[in-house]
């Protein structure tokens, strides 16, 4: 049993690491970190700083488990100076290490936006996001055939396979558009698009001209109160296609809001907790949970794994930690308390 689950492991590591280096990190709790989603979201929010971060773990079953965490600020530049619009700015970044070969992607960003009010509470942002990219993995640490000894695997054997550059940074580029509608104090539309990777970068770490795919990723939503009620309907979808990989989720948020926000002094944050169900088609089903108040947010996601991989995850997939800060909520352009 200890051959085959090793050949399992080493096979399984291999073909992960290869589809990781053609495919971004993604989150469950795609819309609660906009920045990093898209960097026309820069600026864009109800306040004057935001600040978040996120941690997710998965397939803890299969192997060594897959972690990610990533941390974002940005806020508002020149806002009273402007007539109609001001400045965005912020910094992203992300640590993702993958499985048994400690296959590691850092990135880490500067985002700056440009936001625009169209009409009387229509918005239209472009913001550009370059980057500086970090990868490494730890050959040594997979099992090759050159260490099979007919019994099992020895390690201790060469493998004749680690490239002689177990490590390489690059530059990065993204770009992206956001709008906003505001239709009415109820009802509130947004949505955006996003390129990332750019300038295509060589990714493979013997550097033979492996560029990354880029990705476009399109996203929106919508914020729609209930007359008459506290409850919200949040809805948000995202489709995702970087070269042969697509990503589509669908799905909701329902707010119950215990305390509104103060429209005017804005001296009164809101206080509200949601709950949520999402689809990533073909892939995996989740279900959320997040509560507000007076600025801060945390939220929690699971996900249960419905693919052909559920074979080996036993239908476990990922587990997702949100923390998430919003300061002077209430002051400055932007009245909606939601703007992704």
């Amino acid at each position: 049993m200890n051959k085959f689950r090793n050949t399992f492991i080493a096979f399984a590591c291999i073909i992960v690491n290869t589809v990781c280096a053609q495919q971004d990190i993604h989150f469950s709790q795609f819309y609660s970190s906009p920045i990093f989603l898209n960097p026309g979201t820069c600026g864009m929010f109800n306040g004057n700083l935001r600040a978040a971060a996120t941690y997710r773990t998965q397939w803890k079953t299969v192997t060594t488990p897959f972690n990610t965490i990533t941390a974002s600020a940005d806020f508002k530049l020149l806002q009273n100076k402007l007539k109609n619009g001001w400045f965005g700015t912020g910094l992203t970044f992300y640590n993702d290490r993958a499985g048994d070969s400690k296959f590691t992607t850092g990135h880490y960003s500067l985002t700056i936006s440009y936001a625009i009010e169209v009409s009387e509470d229509q918005y239209l942002t472009v913001g550009l996001q370059p980057a500086f990219m970090q990868r490494s993995i730890n050959y040594g640490a997979l099992y090759w055939d050159n260490q099979y000894t007919g019994n099992g695997f020895n390690q201790a054997l060469p493998s004749f396979e680690s490239p002689s550059n177990q490590n390489f940074n690059a530059f990065d580029m993204g770009a992206g558009l956001y709008y906003l509608n505001r239709i009415d104090k109820k009802t509130s539309l947004y949505g955006g698009f996003a390129v990332s990777h750019i300038n295509a970068t060589d990714v493979s770490f013997v550097r033979n001209g492996d560029a990354i795919f880029r990705k476009y990723l399109i996203h929106g939503g919508a914020e729609i109160e209930l007359k008459g009620t506290n409850m919200t309907i949040l809805p948000n979808t995202l489709f995702s296609f970087q070269g042969p990989n697509r990503i589509i989720n669908i799905g909701a948020d329902f707010k119950y809001t215990l305390q509104e926000q103060s429209q005017y002094t804005g001296f009164v944050n809101e206080t509200s907790f949601s709950l949520g169900a999402y689809h990533r088609l073909g892939d995996a089903l989740w279900a959320t949970a997040m509560f507000n108040w007076t600025g801060l947010s945390i939220g929690f996601s699971y996900d249960l794994n419905i693919s052909s991989f559920n074979v080996a995850t036993n239908g476990m997939g990922g587990m997702e930690v949100l923390l998430k800060y919003r300061a002077g909520v209430g002051h400055g352009k932007g009245r909606s308390t939601r703007f992704l």
